[in-house]
């Protein structure tokens, strides 16, 4: 399985978005952020708090690339003809890099897994594999962001189809990818 999806990489994406509008005069070095923010998968209509992460960017004359990582999320939600489904969600750690070359401009890319299903408070082996098919990838433009002081990051992406979930693949499918996902990404100097 292509570990990855293009979720909370919307975290990696994001926190780099920002910092290449910064750096674009400044030397190269590395800078490291405590992340913390919000994701709104949209088709199961859940609300998630991410972090506290870190993200470790390493800035060039004109780009930058890093690596955020979060700590996993539980979610419980509702399905119409199943009952509660809970689990945990690990997005990452994501990769991101871009150009800050007459502005920011950036993409970022990371696993999105599921891991500890649970069904009605039963568990549900999906195996050590289950996770999107591709990675998320989100794009990402900012003026917010600053090198010294960080700033805010939002995006919105898709979430591609899982895989490697046994039997419970086509439910996972039927309930969690799809466009519309929002994404907030709040950076502030490690």
């Amino acid at each position: 399985m292509k570990r990855g999806t293009r979720v909370t990489a919307l975290a990696a994406a994001t926190v780099l978005g920002g910092a290449g509008t910064a750096v674009a005069a400044a030397p190269p070095g590395h800078s490291e952020y405590t992340v913390t923010g919000t994701t709104h998968i949209a088709k199961p209509d859940a609300d998630l708090d991410l972090g506290p992460g870190k993200l470790a960017l390493d800035l060039g004359r004109g780009s930058f690339a890093g690596t955020i990582t979060l700590p996993p999320v539980e979610v419980t939600r509702s399905v119409p003809g199943v009952g509660r489904v809970g689990g945990t969600v690990t997005f990452g750690p994501g990769h991101a890099e871009g150009s800050v070359t007459g502005g920011f401009s950036g993409s970022a890319a990371w696993p999105v897994a599921l891991s500890d299903v649970r069904v009605n408070g039963v568990p549900y082996d999906v195996g050590a594999e289950c996770g999107t098919t591709e990675p998320v990838t989100t794009e990402w433009t900012s003026d917010d962001f600053a090198v010294g002081k960080g700033g805010r990051l939002e995006s919105t992406y898709a979430i591609g189809a899982f895989e490697n979930c046994g039997s419970a693949t086509p439910l996972i499918n039927g309930f969690v990818p799809g466009d519309g996902n929002t994404l907030t990404l709040d950076l502030t100097p490690a």
